[in-house]
């Protein structure tokens, strides 16, 4: 297939093919964008052949009689990583076409207004990254069957130097411009199984101007599941493993920050002038507190 010159290509990972469900509405939600074209590239971890028929049986349905949208379904097929969560990333970032990119997880939704409002914002602005807000949503699981009534708190945040603190921005909450920003930036961290999208966040928010005036504008769903699957417990209660685990990570994060240099153009977006010195994400926080 020929990409077209304003394509966005969306990435979404999984990893059971028992979430069939949830992934056939996450889907859903990207089929039903106003946007076109639009290619959904579903990368699947360690899945059988008869799985594989199964994943294009249950969504090819989805795309009937629909105009300007492509389905292509990867697997990682490897025995490494067990847990290959980034490494899904970056197969579907490495299989992308279209000039514009952005990622949804099997078990989250968008809302059909989503990508025309995220890239009419980067064409508006030459922004190379452009977020909005997602509402945050607990979704009862019922075996199949799933309904969501309560909005939780949202993530606290609304500019760049509130990201460059920490992360309030779910990996369906934006859309990069590919044609501004290096390959490997977009690279996933394989050894990162938490905060793999902050950290690919932070290099690209550094180097290249963004654009947060739709921060306060929802455009999906994350949801905080009550069968436990998140990836981070949503009842708050964490295993000694995962203290464990989240202490390493936010090592991982805070030396991504250190070592991090911010550029002169998103200096002068921050209204700093040109520092004499590099100055790295750390600092630029610093000089903010």
């Amino acid at each position: 297939m020929v990409a077209q010159p304003e394509q966005i290509d969306v990435v979404v990972r999984i990893h059971a093919v028992d979430r069939m469900a949830e992934l056939n509405r996450c889907v859903f939600s990207l089929v039903s964008q106003t946007y076109r074209p639009l290619r959904i590239i579903v990368v699947t971890q360690r899945f059988s052949a008869e799985a594989l028929a199964a994943t294009k049986a249950a969504l090819s349905p989805l795309l009937t009689g629909e105009e300007g949208v492509a389905l292509d379904i990867i697997n990682w097929a490897e025995a490494e990583p067990a847990d290959a969560r980034s490494v899904l990333l970056n197969l579907g970032v490495q299989n992308a076409q279209g000039r514009y990119l952005a990622y949804l997880d099997y078990d989250d939704a968008l809302y059909p207004d989503a990508y025309e409002l995220l890239i009419g914002k980067l064409r508006e602005t030459g922004a190379a990254i452009a977020f909005a807000s997602v509402r945050i949503m607990r979704l009862h699981v019922h075996g199949h069957f799933f309904y969501t009534a309560e909005r939780l708190a949202s993530f606290k945040g609304n500019t760049l130097i509130d990201l460059f603190r920490s992360n309030f921005c779910p990996i369906h909450s934006y859309v990069i411009d590919r044609s501004q920003v290096a390959p490997e930036a977009l690279t996933f961290n394989a050894n990162l199984l938490m905060e793999e999208d902050y950290d690919v966040l932070l290099r690209i928010c550094a180097r290249y101007p963004s654009d947060f005036s739709l921060i306060g504008t929802d455009v999906g769903d994350y949801y905080y599941k009550t069968d436990g699957s998140n990836t981070v417990p949503t009842d708050g209660v964490l295993s000694p493993q995962s203290v464990e685990r989240f202490k390493g990570v936010r090592t991982t994060i805070e030396h991504r920050k250190r070592v991090t240099m911010v550029s002169d153009a998103v200096l002068k977006l921050l209204g700093l002038p040109p520092s004499i010195r590099l100055m790295s994400v750390r600092d630029v926080v610093d000089r903010y507190s």
